[in-house]
């Protein structure tokens, strides 16, 4: 991955009231759909967790299943699988319908249950886990510890990272997110390289992932705003 147009760090300064108050510093990556640097500023190359930046990529290997299709999903489904939300409502709803067109009940949800609310509907993370669970039912894989990294749903979504990332799989060095889902150690210019991927249009079910998104802006809040701008 040749590196272009390389910068410091960015700062970001934080003012109140146009007193400084505090200063944070950022790395930065752009990638085209080949994984090639086109972007960037500060160590590119350092790793984290990608965490909830993965959540397109866990609803690409949903989408690619044929799960929508067959259980008459729409977009809305899909862009709430797609990304984190806060927890509404219109949001907790969206997650039990997912469930409800699987025939599965929210007690099998394993995200937590927020504090000061009564369901894990209202977990930001309830939309992704609800599209897992429809794959474990449409394949008639086991519900219970559909969260395990070894398990069937878990390592589909592993295979699909490794092939875009063109990564055995067995490199990927994976830990537990907050919600309970696996999440992986990734460079920030592997990350970039999903989403240069995702943008692209070469895909038709990650086109049909960044368009729900777009469309359905209220359903994907948070990653929403990535692919938005």
């Amino acid at each position: 991955m040749a590196q272009r147009n390389a910068a410091p760090d960015l700062t970001v300064h934080l003012l109140r009231e146009g007193i400084p108050e505090s200063h944070h510093t950022a790395s930065v990556a752009v990638c085209d759909r080949r994984g090639r640097v086109l972007l960037s500023a500060g160590d590119v190359n350092a790793s984290t967790f990608i965490r909830s930046s993965l959540k397109p990529f866990q609803a690409f290997a949903v989408a690619s299943t044929g799960v929508l299709e067959h259980y008459g999903m729409t977009d809305l489904d899909l862009a709430l699988m797609s990304a984190s939300h806060q927890g509404t409502i219109e949001h907790a709803r969206r997650a039990f319908r997912i469930l409800w067109c699987c025939d599965l009940e929210p007690g099998y949800l394993q995200c937590p249950i927020p504090d000061g609310k009564t369901s894990p509907l209202e977990h930001n993370c309830s939309g992704k886990h609800a599209g897992m669970l429809a794959v474990c039912q449409l394949r008639n894989w086991p519900l219970g510890d559909y969260l395990s990294p070894s398990h069937p749903v878990q390592q589909l979504i592993l295979e699909k990272l490794a092939e875009m990332l063109h990564i055995p799989a067995a490199e990927f060095l994976v830990a537990r997110d907050d919600c309970g889902a696996p999440t992986y150690l990734m460079s920030l210019t592997q990350m970039a390289s999903l989403y240069g991927q995702l943008a692209s249009g070469d895909n038709l079910e990650l086109e049909r992932i960044v368009r729900a998104m777009t469309h359905h802006r209220n359903m994907s809040v948070v990653t929403g705003i990535l692919i938005r701008s």
